[in-house]
This record gives structure tokens, C-alpha cells and sequence, in this order.
């Protein structure tokens, strides 16, 4: 699999959702190669009715050079808001660099909130990912979110593998925990990381997650 067959893959999986908002990628065209990490969240936030179409997104992606992570405003200025200053913090902290890490979610198409996408979507979209995965063949895969219905528990689903739950006082937020499995893609170990969503979890300052990460 390599970028171009990834884009073919992507033209014929998602036809039924090319006139909705979305897209492929938080990370830019060129993170498409092999990395040691894919972060993976559920599906694009903001308003239904704005930005670009899949189909238009999908027809940009090869100029994509922007990381949404770090180059977008979302609520303040580029790269400041919340949720993007603790997925940096994240990346950072388990030694990669933002730009660099291959970064999705799950659902391509945009909603105010996870309930405005229906479940199935990710099986539509979960051919693309294979197809990412692929390429990529990383050997952590983060999400955010690790609910019922979140990235990490359709990877679980789909990949198998038994969940593991950080100990008590790791996450540091009441009874909320970091989970994670082990399984693996096209014969490579892989380790699969589940962070309560971002947005509602602060993981800055707590080095004893990154500490449980390594050891695992």
C-alpha cells in the first residue's frame, strides 16, 4: 500500500458520505509513511453545515501541509485551544513530534458531537484506516476516547485483545481510567492506548501515565 493507493481506497469506501463535511486527515499528506504511532480520535468536531465536503477534502489531501493539531484556530489562537495543547503535550511527552505522527479519527464526517454521526460510519470508513494502518504499521495506536463508543473500543472490537486498565491514582481524575490492549496488524505487535476524550481529561503533568505507558 503506498499514499496513492491509500486516496484510491478512500475514492471507493466512502462514496455514500462524499457530500458530508469531514475529512481524512489531522496530520498532513506526508505523514502518510511508515511511523511508530497513529493517534486516532472519534470524528471531526464543529457545525455540520461547515467546511469542506469528504469529497473536497479527499481531492486536497495530497497538498494537505498543515497539521490541524498545531496550525488551526479552534476557539483561540492556532494551535492554543484546549484539546490541542494536550494532545501536543502527549505526543511530546511519549518523545514524538506533533507534525510528524499520522493523525485521523475514527468517523470521517463532521458533528457537533459523537451522537451526530451514526455508529455505522466507522465500518464504512474502517477500510481506509486498513489501508493507513498499512502504510503506517505503527506500533502504538492512541485514542481519544475510550468510552463505549470511541475509537478505542471499535479497535478493540475489531483487532481483539484484552483491556487493561490503568491502576488506581494513575489517571488522577476520580474513578476514570487509561486503558489499553495488545494485539496485532498484518503480523506486527501493536499496543493500543485509550485516554478519556481530550477535551474532558487533562493528561499535562501527570508523568506517572506516560511512566504506565512504557511498561506496558
Amino acid at each position: 500500500m503506498d499514499k496513492q493507493g491509500i486516496l484510491a481506497v478512500a475514492q471507493n469506501s466512502l462514496s455514500e458520505l462524499m457530500s458530508l463535511r469531514g475529512g481524512i486527515l489531522y496530520s498532513s499528506f506526508n505523514t502518510l509513511k511508515p511511523g511508530d504511532v497513529y493517534f486516532l480520535g472519534y470524528n471531526p468536531g464543529g457545525e455540520d453545515a461547515e467546511g469542506s465536503t469528504l469529497a473536497e477534502s479527499l481531492e486536497d489531501l495530497p497538498s494537505k501541509t498543515c497539521n490541524d493539531y498545531t496550525d488551526l484556530e479552534w476557539t483561540t489562537a492556532a494551535g492554543q485551544s484546549t484539546l490541542q495543547l494536550r494532545v501536543r503535550w502527549l505526543l511530546e511527552a511519549l518523545g514524538h513530534t506533533v507534525g510528524e505522527v499520522c493523525s485521523s479519527n475514527l468517523i470521517f464526517v463532521k458533528s457537533r458531537d459523537a451522537k451526530g454521526v451514526p455508529e455505522r460510519y466507522a465500518d464504512v470508513c474502517w477500510p481506509v484506516h486498513e489501508a493507513i494502518l498499512a502504510l503506517v504499521k505503527p506500533k502504538l495506536i492512541l485514542c481519544c476516547g475510550n468510552s463505549q463508543v470511541s475509537s478505542f473500543s471499535y479497535l478493540n472490537r475489531k483487532l481483539g485483545g484484552e483491556i487493561l486498565y490503568s491502576p488506581k491514582g494513575v489517571a488522577m481524575h476520580g474513578d476514570w481510567s487509561i486503558k489499553a490492549f495488545r494485539s496485532e496488524l498484518s503480523g506486527q505487535a501493536v499496543l493500543v492506548v485509550g485516554f478519556p476524550h481530550l477535551s474532558r481529561y487533562n493528561p499535562i503533568d501527570k508523568p506517572q501515565i506516560i511512566e504506565w505507558i512504557k511498561q506496558l
